[in-house]
This record gives structure tokens, C-alpha cells and sequence, in this order.
């Protein structure tokens, strides 16, 4: 009898002093004494929290007993019958347990998030901050989904890496000048990090104006490791900032290192066009919009294009060119501005879907989306926003189907397990949600570019106005004149491949862009 109460004593003082000093004297019981110092070892953590927690219950021993045997998946089921209406359930330690034990049951976006929404991250226990940090680093993908406000406190437990991989969700395009730069300064040098945030600080100083600051930023950026940025959008930007301060020769120089395999090619050509009209120079703007407007380039050029393709005409003064451009205006765009109204209406069409579908795989080019092109808004397949909704939505759709997995599961397990199926429910909605936030970013660039659209037509109307003025000045002026002016200039190609285009035919790509175009007869008077 006196065995029998000393050995209960003896209970009631091994209870309080961790876990491992049961499963320490199971061993000796059993003999197997030679596993018990590593068996000390691996819930050395686990025996801490359990004393920090000091369970009260047999359900609560019961998790702890699930967690020292790294059953994360059996202690997420026992987590409502141990601790629900607990003190414990809603201190800053227990949130960041139940969000612990949501990562490793694979919900990781649903945990990490969890976690860093708690409002006071320093008072969770250590033991607990332990078990997170031995199981999420830095480059884990989770970071690039969440969307949270950071507290600097995660910055210590995680790590800069995880730091700027969340507010890089966040464009800091418009953000003031000062934050850009110390954000900056809290990257690694050469890391891909770096190079975003100094990528977004060149276009931040160009749209203030600042272009000798923006240049100085992108000739550096243009020579670092790590670079993310496409080097031909870098190269683009450069030439733009050239244009920007009446630096045309040298702006074209950029334009032309961008080939013909880039997706900005067709943009470098159009932007040369417009370089070539400020320096007075139609002729060779005519001959780049030559190659714009061909027919066959349906889907990959902007409507903007045909505008510039018309007032060059207009200035050498082929007219039947201007009336021909703006007649091919309506079979070229007029499918697609259909599309960008049903789209500003509802975005939920066929052609949005297979987007968002190719977008969650990767990189989409316009090759790519061939002529469903057509029926998108012309930056949507490039678009940052809608490209970071449609990957968080498939992170959420894979949790949502783990979230069902663990649902189902849950139902042969102890108590009612009601709260899986809420879990369950919550995923499947925020995904829905995120999908619905992906479908209204298409819906605003259609938006977008039907009323940029509708400013070109504007534009056109002005052209032809004054084309029907000039045509009437200058019959005027050849009535009483009697003879017709010369006109000067041809483009002078000095490609191999320069073209005259007698008639409209098959032609090689690499011929594009070569185009000769001969103004010797016309309105405009020789020197």
C-alpha cells in the first residue's frame, strides 16, 4: 500500500516537470535506457512549452503527447478538444501554436498568415518561435503570397529575405522617394531583391521628372548580378528617358538594340516613329509605321500605331494613305474594342480564363497567347497585379484541397471536428475571392484602354480634318500657282533588306522594319 501511494506521489511530481521525464521512465520500464538521452534531445523544446503552457487536462496531455512525437497532423485534430474555450487558445503563444500546426498539415499561406496577424508577435513564447524557425526559411514561396502588414519583430525570427518578399507584393512606383531608398538600403548588394526595389526607383524618378537620377539608377541596375528585370524592358525604359529630354538621336540608338525576338519590339518601333516626327522627320516615321500597320500583325500592335502611321502621311501629304490607314482602322481594332467592352462589363469570358491559366504556369508572351490576343487588353498578359492574384490563387486552390483532405480525415478522429469544415469553407472562399480580385483587374484595363482608345480616335478625327483642309488649301494654291511643289526626303534604308512593297505579299521577318519609303513628289518645298 505505502508502494502504491509513494508511486502516486511520485506521479503528481513527474507531471509538472515535461514530457520527456515520462517518456523517460516508459524507456527504463521497458529497458530501452540506451535511447533515453536522445529521446531528451528531440523534445527538449516541446518539454519547455509544455511547462510554460501547464496543461490541465488529459485531452491537453494528449496533444502534447501528439506533439512530441512530431504527429503534427493528429495534434492539429486534438487542437479543439484540448484547448477550445482555453485562456491559453487565445494568448499571442497558443495563436502561433494553432498557426504552426496549420504550415506543417500543409496550409502554409493559412498559417503564415495567422501568425503574423497577431498583433503582439514578442509575447509569444520562445519554444514556440523555436519550432517556427526550424521550419520556415526565408525563400520559402509562402512569403511572396501573404498578405499581411509586417511588424520589424518577424524581420528577427525570419530574416530580410521573408521581410521583402511580402512588401515587394506592395509597388512603391508613387511611394515617396526617402522610404524607396532606405528600403533599398536593407537589401543585400546584388540581391534579386535589390534590383526590384531599384528598378521601381527609376520608374518612381521618371515620372517625377528626374530622368539624370533615373539614368544614373538604371546604368547601374543594367550591370548588377541578380537582375530579374528583363534587359530589354531596361533598355526600352533607357530610350524613353532619352526621348523624355529631347535626346533623340541617342534614344533611337537604344530602340534599335531591341530585337526583333523581344516582346518590346513592336513598342521600341512605334516609340522610334515618334522620335523620328520630333526631329522633323516623317519619312522615316512612315516607314516604321509601314511595318506597324501590316495587316498581319493583328493582336500585337496598339491602335496608337495606325494615329502615327496617318499624321506621317499627313505631313509628306498622301492622302489616299491617311484615308487608307483609317479604313483599316475599323478591320483591325474593331474585334478587339468589342471585346474590351464585353470585358469592361463582365471579364468572365473564355479568353480571360485561358490567361489566368497560362499566367499560374509561368511567363505569357503575345506569341503565346496567339489570337486570343486579340480579345485581351494589351497589357494584361505583363500586368504585375493581375499576374500576382492569379499565382495566390492557385496557392489558395491547393490549400483549399488540402483543407478538404484534412476534413475528411478529421471525421474519423476523436470529437466532432465542426471547425474542419468551416476551415475548409473559409480557403475555398478566400480563393474565390482572389479569383473574383484577378477578374476585376482584367475588367479595369479593359477599362483602361477603351477610354486610352477612344482618345486616339479623337486624335484620328483631328487628322482627318485637317487632311480635308490641306486638300482644300492646296488646290487652292496650285490653281493660281500653276505648277506643284517638290517634296524632299526618302528614308534611305540602309538595310540589305530595304523593301518598296509594290504590292501586299508574304514576307520574312527579318525584312520588317526595312521598309524604303520615297516622299521625292509632294507639299513640301526644297532648299
Amino acid at each position: 500500500m505505502m508502494i502504491v501511494k509513494s508511486l502516486a506521489v511520485a506521479s503528481l511530481l513527474l507531471g509538472s516537470q515535461g514530457a520527456f521525464a515520462e517518456d523517460d521512465l516508459m524507456n527504463i520500464l521497458e529497458g530501452k535506457t540506451s535511447s533515453a538521452a536522445a529521446q531528451f534531445v528531440e523534445s527538449e523544446e516541446v518539454a519547455k512549452l509544455k511547462k510554460a503552457v501547464n496543461p490541465s487536462s488529459a485531452e491537453q496531455n494528449i496533444f502534447f503527447q501528439f506533439l512530441v512525437e512530431k504527429n503534427y497532423e493528429k495534434a492539429l485534430f486534438q487542437w479543439s478538444t484540448a484547448f477550445n474555450g482555453s485562456a491559453f487558445q487565445t494568448t499571442e503563444t497558443g495563436k502561433a501554436l494553432e498557426a504552426f500546426l496549420n504550415y506543417k498539415n500543409g496550409l502554409k499561406l493559412t498559417g503564415v498568415e495567422a501568425l503574423l496577424a497577431i498583433q503582439n508577435p514578442q509575447k509569444i513564447d520562445n519554444t514556440v518561435i523555436s519550432l517556427w524557425k526550424e521550419n520556415l526559411n526565408d525563400k520559402d514561396p509562402v512569403w511572396g503570397m501573404a498578405q499581411v502588414t509586417w511588424n520589424p519583430y518577424w524581420t528577427q525570427v525570419f530574416g530580410v529575405g521573408a521581410e521583402m518578399a511580402v512588401l515587394l507584393q506592395k509597388s512603391y512606383v508613387s511611394e515617396d522617394i526617402a522610404a524607396l531608398t532606405e528600403l533599398i538600403k536593407k537589401t543585400p548588394v546584388d540581391s534579386k531583391e535589390r534590383a526590384i526595389l531599384q528598378w521601381q526607383l527609376v520608374l518612381n524618378l521618371g515620372i517625377r521628372g528626374d530622368s539624370a537620377k533615373a539614368a544614373q539608377v538604371l546604368a547601374h541596375l543594367m550591370k548588377v548580378k541578380n537582375n530579374p528585370i528583363d534587359q530589354d524592358l531596361m533598355t526600352l525604359t533607357a530610350g524613353r528617358l532619352l526621348y523624355q529630354n529631347g535626346f533623340l538621336d541617342a534614344s533611337l540608338k537604344y530602340y534599335e538594340k531591341i530585337s526583333k525576338k523581344s516582346d518590346y519590339w513592336f513598342q521600341a518601333q512605334e516609340e522610334m516613329a515618334w522620335a523620328y516626327m520630333r526631329k522633323g522627320e516623317p519619312q522615316n516615321a512612315l516607314a516604321i509605321t509601314k511595318t506597324l500597320t501590316y495587316p498581319h500583325f493583328k493582336g500585337w500592335v496598339g491602335i496608337e500605331s495606325y494615329l502615327l502611321n496617318s499624321f506621317s502621311s499627313l505631313k509628306v501629304c498622301d492622302y489616299p494613305s491617311v484615308l487608307s490607314t483609317m479604313k483599316s482602322i475599323k478591320g483591325q481594332f474593331g474585334e478587339h474594342l468589342i471585346a474590351l467592352e464585353k470585358l469592361s462589363v463582365d471579364a468572365h469570358q473564355p479568353a480571360v480564363a485561358n490567361l489566368m491559366k497560362a499566367l499560374n504556369e509561368g511567363a505569357v508572351s503575345t506569341a503565346k497567347l496567339g489570337k486570343e490576343a486579340h480579345q485581351l487588353p494589351t497589357v494584361a498578359s505583363k500586368d504585375e497585379v493581375l499576374t500576382l492574384l492569379v499565382k495566390r490563387h492557385g496557392y489558395l486552390m491547393k490549400e483549399s484541397e488540402i483543407a478538404e483532405q484534412l476534413f475528411a480525415k478529421s471525421l474519423t478522429f476523436g470529437n466532432l471536428q465542426g471547425q474542419f469544415e468551416t476551415l475548409k469553407n473559409q480557403v475555398a472562399t478566400r480563393a474565390q475571392m482572389t479569383q473574383g480580385a484577378g477578374y476585376q483587374r482584367v475588367q479595369d484595363l479593359a477599362k483602361a484602354e477603351l477610354e486610352d482608345s477612344k482618345q486616339v480616335m479623337q486624335r484620328l478625327r483631328i487628322v482627318e480634318v485637317e487632311m480635308i483642309q490641306q486638300v482644300d488649301s492646296a488646290a487652292k494654291f496650285l490653281k493660281h500657282a500653276g505648277v506643284s511643289e517638290a517634296k524632299k526626303g526618302t528614308t534611305g534604308s540602309k538595310d540589305k533588306f530595304a523593301m518598296n512593297f509594290a504590292n501586299d505579299k508574304e514576307i520574312w521577318f527579318d525584312e520588317l522594319s526595312n521598309f524604303k519609303v520615297d516622299v521625292n513628289k509632294g507639299c513640301a518645298k526644297r532648299e
